[in-house]
């Protein structure tokens, strides 16, 4: 029997049982309907109670004719939604007697208050005096009135509590229903199992032990089920796709050993870049020098400066070379991902600048337990990076201030280096991670325009991303996520 025809057989099964378990989903629905008209009703009912207690506000601070015809309409609606209530259990029963009786109540009190409000007298004397006492009156009868509406919005929302425990109750049949129905299915599934076990999982299991073998490189074994079904044209299939993988890989290993050539012939065009360049730079400076040193007293001071310019522009085409070699290496070295304690590592690169440049002080705030799986050699330099850019542009800040931690953001964790140095504008940030890209001239702050690019290649190596948040004038502060690798 094919597959196919197996799970036609259990698919009827399943909607037959399915089927059983909608009719009695349907009859525990139809009791959640119920239940969900009785909380309209009396959700219907709160609301008329309180436009009737709004009514009623308004015709005690205003006197307005308008409110009594409001009041007029909004019991008219209350009589007509307690007419047909759908409540049925005694509790309820009484509870709504007891708001008919308290609406009524509230009707002749509010005709009450209407007539003592028409009939009160104005002016001075035994009038004043009569007034006074009317006032008073209407005095009482607001409160009463407000008395009973609160009485009749508590009865209200009880009938409301009824309706939720009812549609609760309902809601618990569902379950039980759906429960009951789930038990069914697995008892169906169950039987289903065992007859599909035999036929269908046991060549299963031996297709499972061929993708075993031919992970473990083992690209001649041969999977040969000689059944009639779709489980039989899977082993034929698979048959073919390991002859084909054997002549795929081989190509690939071809292409792997290309590779290989490939990268030591950039290997050596670096090493070529970093010796050959090098040679004339050394050159034009040390020529340069020597200008200077044995014909300095022949020279003009403009002639001097001449000489200065070219020996600065060897030596800053020698820190490039340097920053672009290193840039490469950073693209081709191999990671090794482990815990990495950036908290550590932060506070000894800022010992080290703080050596380097003791009459500048630099508060530097590392909070601790920063830690992250990534490359040390690699997260180390761009870390280092980052702190001797923050370092660098906080030099004309009064009180310059270095804060590395790391906060979530965006439901990731992000590492971040901040600073209350100058800033950038952010119209800018596009150019910030390009090699040779710089926001500020080199006159203000040095630097070679690599740093940042070296940083983002860094990160990207690690599967994260880089970004930064600044202004000009009010500091920089640069992010970045690592992917978590498993350790190496």
């Amino acid at each position: 029997m094919k597959i196919s025809t197996k799970g036609r057989l259990a698919t009827t099964t399943a909607l037959g049982t399915i089927g059983l378990i909608a009719a009695m989903i349907w009859w525990a629905n139809s009791e959640v309907e119920d239940a969900g008209r009785q909380r309209r009703q009396t959700t219907g009912i709160a609301r008329q109670l309180n436009e009737q207690r709004l009514v009623t506000f308004e015709f005690i601070l205003h006197r307005h004719p308008r409110a009594l015809i409001q009041e007029r309409d909004v019991s008219a609606r209350l009589e007509r939604l307690l007419e047909n209530t759908p409540f049925a259990r005694p509790e309820q029963i009484e509870v709504l007697e007891d708001l008919r009786e308290r609406i009524a109540t509230t009707r002749r009190v509010f005709a009450e208050l209407v007539s003592a409000s028409a009939s009160a007298p104005a002016g001075d004397g035994a009038d004043a005096r009569a007034g006074e006492s009317t006032r008073r009156f209407e005095a009482q009868l607001s409160s009463q009135l407000m008395i009973l509406q609160q009485e009749s919005l508590a009865d209200a929302s009880r009938l409301t509590d009824f309706s939720t425990e009812r549609i609760t109750a309902a809601q618990r049949r569902v379950v039980v229903v759906i429960l009951a129905g789930l038990g069914l299915i697995a008892l169906t599934a169950a039987g289903a199992a065992w007859l599909i076990n035999r036929d269908v999982l046991g060549p299963i299991n031996r297709l499972e032990q061929a993708t075993r073998e031919v992970a473990a490189g083992n690209w001649t074994y041969q999977l040969d089920i000689v059944s009639r079904d779709e489980i039989g044209d899977l082993s034929r299939n698979f048959d073919a796709m390991t002859q084909s993988l054997r002549a795929s890989f081989a190509q690939i290993e071809r292409s792997n050993h290309e590779l290989a050539a490939l990268n030591q012939e950039i290997e050596a065009f670096s090493y070529s870049v970093s010796h050959d360049l090098r040679g004339p730079l050394r050159s034009m400076d040390g020529f340069s020098l020597a200008l200077l040193e044995d014909y300095g007293d022949k020279l003009d001071d403009e002639a001097k400066d001449f000489l200065g310019r070219i020996r600065a522009a060897s030596q800053r085409m020698g820190r490039l070379i340097d920053e672009l070699l290193g840039l490469s290496r950073v693209t081709r070295a191999e990671l090794k991902i482990k815990p990495v304690n950036l908290s550590e590592i932060a506070r000894e690169i800022a010992a080290s600048l703080d050596q380097q440049e003791p009459t500048r002080p630099v508060q530097w705030v590392i909070d601790d337990g920063v830690i992250v799986q990534a490359d040390k050699a690699l997260i180390q330099i761009a870390l280092q990076n980052l702190l001797e850019n923050a370092r660098k542009f906080t030099g004309k800040t009064d009180r310059p201030v270095v804060h590395v931690g790391m906060r979530e953001h965006e439901g990731e964790m992000a590492c971040f280096v901040a600073d209350n140095g100058v800033g950038f504008d952010m119209a800018y940030a596009d150019r910030l991670f390009g090699a040779f890209q710089r926001l500020h001239h080199e006159s203000e702050f040095s630097g070679t325009g690599i740093g940042l690019a070296i940083v983002q290649r860094i990160i990207r190596r690690h599967n994260g991303r880089i970004w930064a948040e600044a202004a000009p004038g009010r500091g920089a502060t640069f992010h970045f996520t690592l992917q978590e690798h498993a350790h190496e």
